[in-house]
């Protein structure tokens, strides 16, 4: 017989009283994309004991994901992401329901994901920034947050997009047009050592398709966004930082910052 959710979850009682574990129960996420920092989101929230995820990816995991994804093994090369991601959390947490979109975000997946989801963590593909545009759009429909997260080499950058607040078209778009060059200025204030001018060359065209990573980013990234979940929707606080402003993680100097964006300065935040 498997252990009650109480069980699971009992020495969570402590750090949330037990009507935040309340809340966690009842909360439903949506997240999309589940590689570098959407499946560690994940995984931290099925520890946590949150009632409901829904997964979405298109891909299906390769060889080159081994150095960083959850849920990516030698025997799951093949195996669509969100998929795994799945059977693995199951494990976890026979209580979780999970719906999975191995379509991706897209428009004929996109009401499915968000309907009577609580928040979305946007985990896409730097480089997929129409199906970010859509996810964006549609969350701010309806009013939901939206906790993000990019990264490369040992940068990693991690904002909430408020549907009152600056869109994502303002961080990414030019004329209309979603724009790489202005998405890597607007997420990357601070630059990776390993951005060569080639690197940046090809990154700003869009012709780029991988770049370098590891697993700490993963790390980082995805439990900095499930701690600002935490604090929105357990703790009813304020996120941390709200789009255009982002926090910045250099794994390499264990150094974290404050963009502030509209004056394009660091805060002692």
């Amino acid at each position: 017989m498997a252990p009650s959710y109480e069980e699971l979850t009992q020495r969570n009682i402590g750090v949330f009283t037990p009507e935040e574990q309340a809340r966690l129960r009842a909360l439903c996420v949506t997240i999309a994309g589940c590689g570098t920092y959407g499946a560690p989101a994940a995984h931290n929230l099925a520890r946590l004991g949150v009632g409901e995820l829904r997964l979405a990816d298109p891909e299906e995991f390769e060889a080159s994901n081994i150095n960083r994804q959850f849920a990516a093994y030698v025997d799951t090369i093949g195996v669509n992401k969100a998929e795994a991601v799945a059977a693995e959390l199951a494990r976890i947490n026979p209580e979780l329901r999970i719906r999975t979109f191995t379509a991706g975000v897209c428009e004929s997946s996109v009401q499915g994901l968000l309907d009577g989801a609580d928040v979305v963590v946007d985990g896409l593909d730097f480089f997929e920034l129409e199906a970010e545009l859509l996810l964006h759009r549609e969350a701010g429909r309806r009013g939901q947050l939206v906790f993000a997260c990019q990264g490369v080499a040992e940068i990693t950058t991690a904002t909430c997009f408020e549907p009152s607040r600056p869109a994502l078209e303002d961080m990414v778009c030019e004329q209309g047009r979603p724009s790489f060059a202005k998405a890597i200025t607007s997420f990357f204030p601070v630059l990776p050592k390993a951005a060569t001018p080639e690197l940046l060359a090809q990154a700003m065209a869009g012709e780029l398709l991988h770049v370098p990573s590891d697993a700490t980013g993963g790390t980082f990234g995805g439990g900095f966004l499930v701690d600002d979940i935490i604090r929105a929707f357990v703790r009813r606080l304020p996120p941390h930082v709200v789009a255009p402003d982002l926090y910045v993680f250099n794994e390499d100097d264990l150094w974290v910052r404050f963009w502030d964006a509209r004056r394009a300065v660091w805060s002692t935040r």
